[in-house]
């Protein structure tokens, strides 16, 4: 079975609407007094019915025969509104303002400019001088160091002191402590313990007595008698002496002393390492390695003297700077005084107990 085809469908005129509503703009404008108020469009609807349609360019027919009449401002409104020339106008006076303006921060930015090329002239100036004045510093903190080294050696060969440190306290008087100095010094130089040493002076270190025994700080009258008995002390590895061991010490100055307190991680390093080292004058440090002696005098020898000997180059951080251990005092802190106040309290309250008379 076929099935049958539609009949062809032929247009015909528009359908026309009934309640189509033509446009308008009154909804634009102010709401219509009459539709909000029903007893006016009650009173009013006779007027309506009688009256006949005007022309489009007079009112405007909408819905129901209702008919809008034009707010009589509208043509006022319609003129009010601005025209090409005066939005040239206005558009020409913005676009003055604004190129003044404009001209006006160009001319800031030109100054700003001028002022910061010359901040940056001064600038690099202010860097030269301050290189100069860097380099300038340098030379003479080194310098000022060399004199701290040399000041530091000629009071190091001053002092003619040796300190001998673990000698018991068994003596009651000073010529007690000078005889067993001289029977230790003898035994050292392999000498007869009666033969006589000539001493400028000797005496305990000023620290209260108890154990462990005091150091004896001793000076020498000849500097080679000096300079034997300590050769005889690095050549022998223990000292004893009255069933005691003995170490002896070149007295050296604080600054020398602060230094070498400085150099110990260095010192445990190379004694962990079992390298041998000894101390150089006016300050520095060799070190016996397979590739010969390695001496350290300056800081700035201190990397290539780390790096030669394998170790880690935090090991010491920084060399010691004379300068600065001048500038701090190198000895303990001084004390700080009692106030008067209490003394004089005790002595004014002891005065007043003499003065009051007794109740006999």
């Amino acid at each position: 079975m076929v099935k049958p085809r539609k009949p062809p469908h032929t247009p015909g005129p528009p359908e026309t609407i009934p309640n189509a509503r033509p446009g308008s703009i009154r909804q634009f404008w102010a709401p219509n007094k009459e539709a909000t108020d029903p007893a006016a469009e009650s009173k009013m609807a006779a007027a309506r019915d009688t009256s006949t349609p005007s022309s489009p360019s007079g009112s405007e027919t909408g819905r129901a025969g209702e008919r809008w009449d034009p707010p009589p401002d509208l043509h006022t409104l319609l003129r009010s509104l601005p025209t090409r020339e005066d939005l040239a106008t206005s558009t020409a006076g913005l676009q003055t303002s604004l190129l003044a303006e404009i001209r006006g921060l160009r001319d800031d930015l030109n100054g700003l400019q001028d002022r910061i090329a010359q901040v940056e002239v001064s600038q690099a100036r202010q860097q030269k001088i301050s290189a100069t004045h860097d380099t300038a510093l340098a030379t003479q903190h080194d310098a000022v160091q060399a004199l701290a080294r040399h000041v530091e050696d000629l009071e190091n060969r001053g002092r003619r002191n040796n300190r001998v440190r673990g000698l018991p306290e068994s003596e009651n008087s000073p010529a007690d402590l000078r005889h067993a100095l001289s029977r230790l010094f003898n035994e050292l130089l392999d000498r007869d313990p009666l033969t006589d040493i000539e001493f400028e002076r000797c005496h305990r270190a000023l620290r209260p007595r108890g154990p462990p025994p005091r150091d004896v700080i001793c000076c020498l009258l000849r500097h080679m008698v000096k300079e034997d008995i300590m050769a005889a002390a690095r050549g022998s590895r223990s000292i004893v002496f009255a069933d005691a061991s003995v170490s002896l010490f070149q007295d050296l100055s604080p600054a020398t002393l602060q230094s070498r307190r400085l150099l110990k991680p260095l010192t445990a390093a190379l004694q962990t390492r079992n390298l041998q080292y000894k101390w150089l004058f006016p300050f520095g440090i060799q070190v016996r390695s397979r590739n010969g002696p390695i001496a350290l005098r300056t800081g700035s020898e201190l990397p290539a003297f780390l790096e030669a000997l394998s170790l880690p180059l935090d090991t010491l951080p920084k060399w010691p700077d004379l300068v600065e251990m001048y500038s701090l005092p190198l000895g303990p802190p001084t004390r700080q005084q009692r106030p008067r106040r209490r003394q004089r309290s005790v002595s004014q309250s002891s005065s007043q107990a003499a003065n009051r008379p007794r109740n006999d």
